[in-house]
């Protein structure tokens, strides 16, 4: 009888204590849930994988001081195109800063008419760009200061016409550059992207500048879809004589890609 009465009264301690503790995790549960949620707010982030910069070139290349002109239409790039890989990555932090990285992996293959001959040109370069930037207005419209940098890989080999010898050459170099980007949601599901920046100064490039230009259409939460157009100029060179390497040119043509945002 006595053992009975133990086990009652110890159900009984149970049964009062056990909603107090239920209580608590259930609380710290909550309690953690918020801060995780919370947590993740902090930050936003996107990706652009493999979107398309179909680039008409107009300029001139210089390899081991042997000047040709690289100008590819955009009738022409297809055609010329045997590689290419893009993506853009960004994150923002509480909407006030964040950063930004793109790639840009093209090799081309285009074919120059001289009085000589034709000039075969095997053209590869990547540009990968790693920038923050700083939330100056916030609302339907926002203005971004941004500041980077631009690294450029350029491997070029040049087949000349006839007995000429051929010439490669390849360079690398950094930019450091700084601009500011516009961004305005002008409908509920329709937004534009506006940027420019400006750099060398003689660090790498003696100048380069990019200039960009996006609409953005958000058929999803979490996907959308802009296209726009883009140009970058840059005008790099070293060496001189048969030693001289240089880039003069401009890289433009239309965009098209998807965007995903969580």
């Amino acid at each position: 009888m006595k053992k009975l009465k133990e086990a009652i009264t110890l159900l009984i301690l149970l049964a009062l204590l056990s909603p107090v503790a239920i209580a608590e995790d259930a609380s710290k549960i909550s309690s953690d849930a918020k801060s995780d949620t919370s947590t993740s707010k902090n930050w936003e982030f996107s990706l652009a994988p493999m979107y398309l910069w179909a680039i008409s070139i107009d300029g001139d290349q210089t390899v081991k001081g042997v000047k040709v002109d690289m100008d590819v239409p955009f009738s022409e790039i297809f055609d010329s195109l045997n590689g290419a890989l893009t993506f853009h990555f960004e994150g923002l932090h509480k909407q006030r800063w964040g950063f930004f990285t793109d790639l840009n992996y093209i090799v081309l293959n285009p074919e120059e008419s001289t009085p000589l001959g034709d000039i075969d040109i095997d053209f590869t370069e990547i540009m990968f760009e790693l920038a923050g930037f700083y939330r100056i207005t916030e609302g339907t419209h926002t203005i971004d200061g941004l500041g980077g940098l631009r690294y450029s890989s350029m491997d070029v080999d040049l087949d000349l016409p006839g007995p000429l010898p051929d010439v490669d050459g390849r360079e690398d170099w950094v930019d450091p550059d700084i601009g500011l980007r516009w961004q305005w949601k002008f409908a509920e599901n329709w937004g534009t992207n506006l940027r420019g920046d400006i750099g060398g100064f003689g660090i790498g490039s003696d100048l380069t500048w990019n200039l960009a230009g996006l609409v953005a259409f958000k058929p999803w939460k979490h996907v959308s879809l802009f296209g726009g157009y883009r140009a970058l100029y840059q005008d790099y060179s070293t060496g001189s004589g048969d030693k001289k390497f240089a880039f003069d040119a401009t890289m433009h043509g239309p965009v098209l890609g998807l965007n995903i945002t969580w």
